[in-house]
Order: structure tokens, then C-alpha cells, then sequence
């Protein structure tokens, strides 16, 4: 048969005191039994750690592709264009150091060979009216290489003072070619006035010193390759020039001629067929005469000069 239960014994067993007498003889009364005890007397288990539950991660996102950031785009465009412009840059310098070596350009030479301060008034309103004569040569010295001007737009000054205006048509300068320009500048009392102390001078100097300024537009050809049109200023030192001797006035009607002459070239443009020195004398409308107190009158030869003039070109910012 199986085993049977039994109740405990109806006396409790006593529980002696810590000094060792019964619980009952006379010392304190037994602890009662704690009420969580189960039935039969069993002790519950002692108390167990329940940590408390863990919240819920949020989804971890969809993973994708690796993407390249902006800034990587920007420095591999930057690095590619930076490699380009050293290789165009080094196209340039190679194109360019063979056309040097196949061509060797050099500079066009101007000189001021002759000039003539043919009249030069001062008002008493400080009003000038005034006329230089001059004369340019201009010298291709390259032998493959031509120039093609366009209107040079010359300028004459004295001590600050404005002496007069011209414009020279272009013309094409041959390689070798030596080209002779004769032209006048002439200024108006009507838009041309001077200080005070500018006139001063200017009544009292027999001697003037004048400076010249040409700008234009040029442009090398050779063969019929022609290249862009780039900025080119001569600027030529100071010339003393005195004033002419008075001549008779010509009739207010009259035009002075233009005249375009050839002469012989030179030895070393002729044994390469190239074409003749041309010789080009252009001029500009008179002045209107002044009323007033006057520094002298047109008329008389032309002053020789050995006038070196500077060439400075000018392509975007840079000036040679």
C-alpha cells in the first residue's frame, strides 16, 4: 500500500532559549510559527530575483548600398580638373615653345624719324589750338611672320598739355617690310583747354618737348592662318621740337592731299620676293584758327629725329 500521511505529534517539541532552559519552564513563550508557512509545516522557498523585463529595440533600418558623400564628389571633381588644366597648360607651353623655335617672333620696331610743331596758339582764355607733323617708320623684322594693324590711334603731349589727336589707317606689314607713316595731329580750341600755368609755359618756351603715343589692334598672319587681335601701345620718349616759321595760310576750302607712294625695298626683303616698302602719308582735319594771342604759325621743314619708341603688348592681363 502506499505511504500515509500523518499528522504531526498534538505536543509540540519545546524549543529551548538560547541560555538552554525549555521555552516552557518558565521563560519566554514559543515564537509563534510564521503564518507563510505551507502546509506540513514546509518553509517556502526563499524569494527569487526577477530582473525587470527589457524594452522592446526599436527595428534596425533596412541596410542599403553604401553611397559616396558630397564631399568625395567634390574633391574627385576638383582633383579630375586640376589634372586637365595641368594638361592643357602643358599642351600650351609645348605648342608654344615649337612655334618659337619654327617661327622665332620677335616684336614690330617703331621709330619717330621726322617732327614738325606746325602751329601751336594759346588764347587768353587758355583755349590751344595746335598741329604737329610726323613721321613713324615701322619695321617688321621677322621673315615668316606679317602683322596686320588696324586704325592706330596716335596722340601728342607737351609738359601735360594735349598738342592733338590722329588716326592712322591699318595697313598689313609684310615679314621684312619697313613701312614709312606720315600723318598730322591736330587738337581744337573748342574741346582743348589748358590750366593757367600749362598755358604760361607754353607762351614762353621757343622749345617743346613732345612725347607721341600710338595704340592699335594687332594681329600676326602667317600664311592664311590669322590669329586674334591683341592690344599693342608704342609709346615714344620725348622729342625737342621748336616751333616752325610762319607760312603763308592755305584758302579755307583746301584739303591737303593724301597721298600712298612705293619705293625700292631692301636688299634683304627683295631677294626673298617680298613685297616693297610702302610708304603711307595720311592726314586729319584742320583746327579751327584762334582770334586770340598766338605763339607762332605753321610753315617750315620737317625736324629729323632718332626717336627710339618702347612697344609694350598686352594679351588679357599680362603686358610683354
Amino acid at each position: 500500500m502506499g505511504d500515509r500521511a500523518y499528522a504531526p505529534a498534538a505536543k509540540p517539541v519545546p524549543v529551548r532559549a538560547t541560555n538552554g532552559a525549555a521555552s516552557n519552564g518558565g521563560g519566554p513563550p514559543p515564537r509563534p510559527a510564521p503564518p507563510s508557512m505551507l502546509p506540513g509545516g514546509r518553509v517556502p522557498p526563499p524569494p527569487m530575483y526577477r530582473p525587470k523585463p527589457a524594452q522592446a529595440r526599436p527595428p534596425a533600418p533596412r541596410r542599403h548600398l553604401p553611397r559616396r558623400s558630397g564631399r568625395g564628389w567634390c574633391c574627385a571633381c576638383c582633383l579630375w580638373l586640376a589634372l586637365a588644366l595641368a594638361g592643357l597648360a602643358l599642351l600650351g607651353g609645348v605648342a608654344a615653345g615649337a612655334f618659337y623655335v619654327a617661327y622665332r617672333p620677335r616684336p614690330p620696331r617703331f621709330a619717330v624719324t621726322s617732327l614738325r610743331l606746325a602751329a601751336l596758339n594759346v588764347s587768353d582764355s587758355d583755349a590751344l589750338t595746335s598741329r604737329v607733323d610726323f613721321t613713324v617708320t615701322a619695321r617688321n623684322p621677322n621673315d615668316n611672320l606679317a602683322f596686320r594693324y588696324g586704325d592706330i590711334a596716335a596722340s601728342f603731349a607737351s609738359d601735360g598739355a594735349d598738342l592733338g589727336h590722329a588716326v592712322v589707317p591699318g595697313f598689313l606689314h609684310p615679314p621684312g617690310n619697313t613701312t614709312v607713316v606720315r600723318a598730322a595731329a591736330a587738337a581744337d580750341a573748342n574741346t582743348n583747354t589748358v590750366d593757367p600755368v600749362q598755358a604760361a609755359a607754353l607762351r614762353s618756351r621757343r622749345a617743346h618737348v613732345v612725347s607721341a603715343q600710338m595704340d592699335a589692334r594687332v594681329a600676326f598672319q602667317i600664311g592664311r592662318f590669322r590669329s586674334k587681335s591683341i592690344s599693342v601701345r608704342v609709346t615714344c620718349a620725348g622729342v625737342s621740337v621748336g616751333l616752325a616759321k610762319p607760312a603763308p595760310a592755305p584758302a579755307p576750302d583746301a584739303e591737303p592731299p593724301v597721298v600712298v607712294a612705293a619705293a625700292p625695298a631692301p636688299a634683304r626683303g627683295r631677294a626673298r620676293g617680298h613685297s616693297p616698302r610702302s610708304v603711307v602719308r595720311t592726314t586729319t582735319s584742320s583746327s579751327s584758327s584762334s582770334s586770340s594771342s598766338s605763339s607762332g604759325g605753321g610753315g617750315g621743314k620737317m625736324t629729323p629725329t632718332d626717336a627710339k619708341c618702347k612697344v609694350r603688348i598686352k594679351i588679357w592681363i599680362w603686358s610683354f
